[in-house]
């Protein structure tokens, strides 16, 4: 799993749920960070923020799509609306959230995109 946001609550957060569920987690804290991370393997899915200090979780949703189309993304924010809702959907992200999210909340949105990758496969 890897965890891209930049503020190191969420991170922190996100891992510490996932770590629970028995998965292991790489955090990224910017774009150029998760671009390196991806470099190095393929993660299981990537939980990603729509705002990055370095451009935004739709660039990288782009990239993964194209160089790890079967890796399910899910897209988080503070701010959603319906526009950034829709448009992380037509990009192929496997869902969102918004922060701050509970951990149930995290956990079923982890446990379905998964769940929806393997029916992909």
């Amino acid at each position: 799993m890897l965890v891209v946001d930049d503020d190191k609550l969420t991170r922190w957060s996100a891992a510490t749920i996932l770590g629970s569920m028995g998965y292991q987690v790489s955090e990224a804290a910017s774009l150029t960070q998760a671009v390196a991370a991806l470099k190095q393997h393929t993660p299981r899915l990537v939980l990603l923020d729509i705002r990055l200090p370095d451009g935004d979780g739709f660039t990288l949703l782009e990239r993964i799509r194209k160089r790890h189309p079967g890796v399910p993304v899910l897209m988080m924010t503070a701010h959603p609306s319906s526009e950034t809702v829709q448009r992380a959907m037509d990009l192929g992200a496997a869902g969102h959230l918004k922060k701050p999210f509970k951990s149930a909340e995290l956990k079923e949105a982890v446990l379905g995109a998964l769940e929806g990758a393997e029916r992909k496969d």
